[in-house]
């Protein structure tokens, strides 16, 4: 390289951007990001074209939300995002939509057929914990499964005496942890 190209500080800034744009791809993602790459994947997949519109009405959110979370994955280089256009997910974007999605699909498996919630709050339930899981955690939950569910020993029969235990005690809430004063008041209380 010469000197004069090591010193010329418009030969850099490109190199930079492009590394600031590849940083920024590579953060984790926010819930809301997540459900957004979510949505237009299974907009997709079901056969739909992804519009803003369409986004929102999924989503139960406003089209202005929807457009600000696609300008935001666009600039991560998830989605093909322009406006009054069809978005379209990159290969980048469809790779984390398909693991979002089978973290939920696993999820509310588990939640449906092992530990026997009904399905609505297995869906809501996996809704909200596919964001705090990581890999290791989604392939040991789906190990398990499979393994209670497979194993010749005891695998069905001890799902079925949980179903039936869940079910005895379907009538019981669960009892709130007690609560300790605050220690101001307990003090004020001994004098």
């Amino acid at each position: 390289m010469t000197a004069a190209r090591r010193k010329d500080p418009s030969a850099a800034a490109p190199r930079k951007k492009a590394k600031a744009r590849v940083a920024r791809s590579r953060k984790r993602l926010t819930g809301s990001q997540e459900d957004y790459l979510e949505t237009v994947l299974l907009l997709v997949q079901e056969g739909h074209v992804a519009r803003v519109r369409d986004i929102a009405a999924r989503m139960e959110v406003s089209m202005p939300s929807v457009t600000a979370a696609l300008k935001t994955l666009s600039a991560r280089g998830l989605v093909n995002y322009d406006p009054y256009q069809v978005i379209t997910l990159t290969d980048e974007g469809t790779r984390l939509g398909e693991e979002i999605h089978r973290r939920h699909r696993v999820l509310r498996g588990f939640l449906a057929d092992v530990l026997a919630l009904d399905e609505a709050d297995a869906e809501e339930y996996a809704c909200r914990i596919e964001h705090a899981i990581d890999a290791t955690f989604l392939h040991r939950l789906d190990q398990f499964v499979a393994f209670i569910q497979t194993d010749p020993a005891n695998g069905e029969t001890w799902l079925a005496r949980f179903r039936q235990f869940c079910a005895d005690d379907a009538g019981a809430a669960p009892a709130a942890p007690a609560r300790k004063a605050p220690v101001r008041a307990r003090r004020r209380r001994r004098t």
